[in-house]
């Protein structure tokens, strides 16, 4: 399995490109990969936070679980916890709140230490069809790599999503290097004057 590293990047720099590409402000280099819409993002929140029962408010979760799923496959201390609580809560449009991720990552926890993390990523898994299912893996990518490091435990996580997702190996490996290009491109940009 291929592993990738931007942990060279200053860290500030480097979740001002996850944030532009999630928000789609990272323009060209957005326009690359495939990510939920940041709309859609906000939407979800909106949804899970007025407490209905909405089909955006579940695959919002849904999103936040394979992001979890993948980011936490090597581990998940509480700096990577927070910095994740962080971005998300900025992709959201503050929808959700720091507090509100870091007790839903609790949960998550909790339930893969109960289901198992192959049981919560089949059924999350499932919640994603067509063009969404691009925009999921996409999503889990650009999450575990907001530490700087895909590692080969999160690849193959990211595999085994596309697996139940039904995007085979090639293809996987392919997304999650056009998400790390379109990343690169967004520090590149920032780098050069521009702005993440």
């Amino acid at each position: 399995m291929p592993s990738f590293d931007l942990s060279t990047s200053d860290p500030t720099r480097l979740r001002a490109a996850v944030l532009a590409l999630l928000s789609s402000s990272g323009d060209a280099a957005a326009a690359s990969v495939r990510l939920p819409d940041a709309a859609a993002l906000k939407n979800g929140a909106e949804a899970i936070v007025r407490g209905t029962d909405d089909p955006v408010g579940a695959l919002f979760v849904s999103l936040l679980e394979i992001g979890y799923l993948v980011a936490s496959t090597d581990g998940f201390p509480d700096a990577e916890r927070d910095a994740l609580a962080a971005l998300l809560e900025h992709a959201t449009g503050r929808a959700v709140d720091h507090a509100a991720m870091r007790l839903h990552f609790e949960d998550l926890d909790a339930q893969c230490a109960f289901l198992g993390r192959r049981e919560r990523m089949l059924r999350a898994s499932a919640d994603f069809e067509g063009a969404t299912r691009d925009e999921a893996l996409g999503f889990a990518t650009l999450v575990a790599l907001a530490d700087g490091k895909l590692g080969e435990p999160e690849v193959q996580a990211l595999v085994d999503l596309g697996a139940h997702m039904a995007i085979g190996e090639a293809d996987v490996i392919a997304k999650l290097g056009a998400v790390v290009a379109a990343t690169e491109k967004v520090l590149e940009v920032a780098g050069a004057g521009g702005t993440a």
